[in-house]
């Protein structure tokens, strides 16, 4: 496997915000703490030690979610180390995805996994662990229930409710054995099945399926995967989760700064609500309100005095989940964690909550934007070489790849430039000569001069149509190609899951990418497998 390197600002795809915190433009400098470089992970680690967690909570709740998956050896000592104040962790997070989802999912975790291994070198005297928090409190079933393998879709069909890591296993086997089939005979595909039916076996809930998945893909990695949907660490929530119920803070600072954000063009991303965060109690995933001195259960005839559902907090911690807003704060309160890496949406909304970190006294992390990655297989490499293009020169919109494609076709220059400026001196030669006589016929010769311009411009097209047609084999290659490096003209790993990969390349894979996806190094990767 072979690595290069693409300036960021060399891909239209990515979004202009997500541009400029890649560049750290100046106006964003107001809205995080530290700039992403190895060298200010010294201050994040001072300033990082002012804010105590409750390690021995952690370290339980941890160590008892292995209970049931035999930790590494660097599980093991990662877990027992998240019980000494000099330990600190590097934090990803994402939904639980249908058998890991779009590749970013991977890149992800091998980005956080990578940095890991940076710190550990330059900071010898820390203990640093890599956590992917499982997002299992999402409610958005829609969004995970799906993923796409050589262009096929493959869809868990059922019916679904509430949390997401809470449902059931119900018709995973169908999906495993889909997406075996579609597949065919990679040389890792025993393996790889074995990995997800060996994690269905064992699995309670779908939360514990992603579970038991992760960790057999990244066990020897070291990473620790988290779930956050824990009586324990909601019950460890409660001083700030009643602050969000009474105070209701949240919301207008949020505002203020999303207000703050778009006078730079930078468009709001998470909705803040007056109380950020649902109920759980009635097994769906509702939201809180509060109007006429009350809380309301929405969609319910539910609603309490503050008395009353503070009391129900104390009680049923775990019936409460933070939303968008809040889950940034709930996982930063509840572990030692230096720095967030996600991806450009992510970051662009944990820039609104630097203010209402400060508000709740929690410390606001690095924000460190994770590696951008394109797999680039045995079968495209073919097939941009016999098309003697480069994978950079793919990059180029549609019709400009085929365009200079089908300009490096022909031994003699196409161009018509030189014949239509020649035109243009002629026509405006003749109407000089013809103004002092006649401004009429002056007048004449110029639109004479734009209709025949036109004509030989259209005469230039048809030559250009005419190689394209000769071509049209391999323009419809350059098409394929560009539409599977870039489906529907965005990115691959927006799109395509790590399993057809996977199933030619193994563990393999795994290793190189978490060696050399490195998330300080700003700049997008391509990696020819």
């Amino acid at each position: 496997m072979n690595i290069s390197y693409r300036p960021y600002t060399g891909v239209p795809q990515l979004s202009g915000k997500d541009q400029d915190y890649i560049a750290l433009k100046p106006y964003l400098k107001d809205f995080y703490n530290y700039t992403p470089t190895l060298a200010s992970f010294a201050d994040a680690i001072k300033d990082r030690a002012q804010y105590p967690v409750d390690r021995q909570l952690l370290h339980r709740v941890v160590s008892g979610s292995y209970d049931t998956f035999q930790p590494s050896a660097l599980q093991q000592t990662h877990i027992a180390a998240l019980a000494n104040d000099r330990t600190y962790t590097v934090i990803t997070a994402h939904q639980p995805s249908l058998l890991g989802g779009p590749l970013y999912y991977i890149f992800k975790i091998s980005s956080a996994l990578n940095l890991v291994q940076q710190l550990q070198k330059e900071y010898p005297d820390h203990h640093f662990v890599p956590v992917f928090i499982n997002g299992s409190e999402d409610h958005d079933f829609e969004e995970v229930d799906h993923f796409s393998i050589f262009g096929k879709t493959v869809k868990w069909d059922r019916d679904a409710k509430g949390p997401v890591g809470r449902l059931s296993t119900d018709g995973l086997s169908a999906v495993i054995d889909q997406t075996a089939a579609i597949l065919g005979s990679g040389e890792h595909k025993d393996e790889l099945m074995g990995i997800f039916g060996d994690a269905l076996a064992t699995a309670d809930s779908y939360n514990d399926f992603v579970f038991q998945y992760v960790n057999r893909l990244f066990a020897d990695k070291g990473l620790l995967v988290v779930n956050t949907d824990n009586a324990d660490l909601k019950r460890n929530f409660i001083p700030l989760m009643e602050r969000e119920l009474t105070e209701r803070a949240s919301e207008s600072i949020i505002l203020q700064t999303q207000q703050d954000l778009e006078h730079h063009g930078f468009k709001s991303q998470a909705f803040p609500r007056d109380i950020n965060l649902f109920y759980l109690g009635n097994g769906d995933r509702q939201r809180i309100t509060f109007d006429d001195n009350h809380y309301h259960i929405v969609d319910t005839d539910e609603k309490y005095t503050e008395k009353q559902i503070l009391e129900i907090l104390h009680e049923r911690p775990q019936d409460f989940s933070p939303n968008v807003v809040m889950r940034p704060i709930y996982q930063e309160y509840s572990l030692p964690n230096l720095a967030y890496i996600g991806g450009g949406g992510e970051i662009a909304y944990w820039l609104e909550r630097k203010a209402q970190f400060a508000n709740y006294k929690v410390y606001y992390p690095m924000l460190i934007r994770r590696n951008s990655a394109m797999l680039l297989d045995k079968s495209n490499q073919g097939t941009l070489a016999k098309l003697g293009l480069t994978v950079q020169d793919i990059f180029a919109h549609e019709d400009q790849v085929i365009s200079d494609f089908l300009l490096g076709t022909v031994s003699q220059d196409i161009s018509i430039e030189n014949e239509l400026q020649q035109l243009q001196q002629a026509y405006e030669s003749i109407a000089t000569k013809a103004a002092p006589h006649d401004p009429g016929l002056e007048k004449a010769i110029l639109a004479e001069m734009t209709k025949q311009a036109k004509q030989v411009s259209n005469l230039g097209s048809r030559i250009k149509r005419a190689i394209k047609s000769r071509e049209e084999t391999n323009v419809n290659k350059i098409r394929k190609v560009k539409d599977k490096l870039f489906p529907s003209n965005g990115l691959q790993e927006r799109s395509d899951n790590f399993i057809q990969y996977y199933g030619n390349h193994g563990s393999e894979l795994i290793d190189f990418l978490v060696d050399n996806m490195d998330p300080l190094r700003r700049e997008f990767a391509i990696i020819e497998l």
